[in-house]
């Protein structure tokens, strides 16, 4: 078993985290600071990286927070999305701290021991991850969307869609629904306009999936549900709601 505490004290200008035992913090030049604590079995780690100088004080509560929750840690599949985070500054809204499968991200590539051992936490927002993500998904989703390293980053929410428009001869490839960024949705929810035969389907965190549709009129269907008619205005209001705060049954 790798001696973690022993390798991440022998990192160039590492030093104590003040306010949380086993844990330290280092800096990479002047582009990143990280900051890695020991779980409760002193056989994993979870580390958060920061662009800069960052902030040590949420980097302790993000630590501290993923420590007391490392059984749910080291049980990511591929992410373990520990909600009801609250930092202690008002300086961020994020209300979730995500974990990431060492498979997925390797934290250490040149310390191979202590790259299998260590997680990667961040903070976020539960409507970035579904749950469901395939390794292949999480690590995209890590690469191209969420910029986890950037503290004042704003939220974004986990969206799959596929979409087809005759009009304007765009389109999706394939029968599967997959990643993209909210901007992209909102501009083809704009595209179905008198646009017949015009249908986007898309997917939010809770794994619910609408459809959108232009079918002698606009039109939304939630989760298999009866499509309703619908004004622009009102279908690009409910898909923020339905992306950053998710439905319940009852809408």
């Amino acid at each position: 078993m790798v001696d973690i505490a022993n390798v991440v004290q022998g990192f160039p200008g590492v030093r104590p985290l003040p306010g949380i035992e086993d844990a330290w913090t280092w800096p990479l030049s002047t582009m990143f600071t990280y900051g890695l604590a020991l779980t409760s079995d002193g056989a994993h780690a979870v580390q958060m990286n920061m662009r800069g100088a960052g902030d040590e004080q949420l980097l302790t509560d993000v630590l501290s927070f993923a420590r007391d929750r490392s059984t749910e840690v080291l049980a990511a599949v591929p992410f373990a999305v520990l909600d009801d985070f609250q930092p202690r500054s008002s300086d961020y809204r994020f209300d979730t701290v995500a974990a990431v499968l060492p498979t997925v991200y390797n934290l250490h590539p040149k310390t191979p021991e202590l790259g299998k051992v260590t997680y990667m936490v961040f903070p976020a927002w539960r409507c970035e991850f579904s749950g469901r993500e395939t390794e292949i998904e999480a690590k995209a989703r890590l690469t191209k969307f969420l910029g986890a390293a950037d503290l004042h980053r704003l939220p974004a929410p986990f969206l799959k869609m596929r979409f087809d428009n005759p009009k304007t001869g765009g389109g999706s490839i394939g029968t599967e629904l997959g990643l993209a960024r909210t901007d992209l949705l909102f501009t083809e929810l704009r595209e179905l306009e008198q646009a017949e035969g015009a249908w986007i389907e898309f997917q939010n965190f809770q794994n619910k999936v609408c459809r959108a549709y232009w079918q002698d009129g606009l039109r939304l269907a939630i989760d298999g549900g009866e499509g309703r008619p619908i004004e622009q205005n009102d279908l690009q209001t409910f898909a923020y709601r339905f992306l950053f705060e998710g439905v319940d049954d009852e809408s």
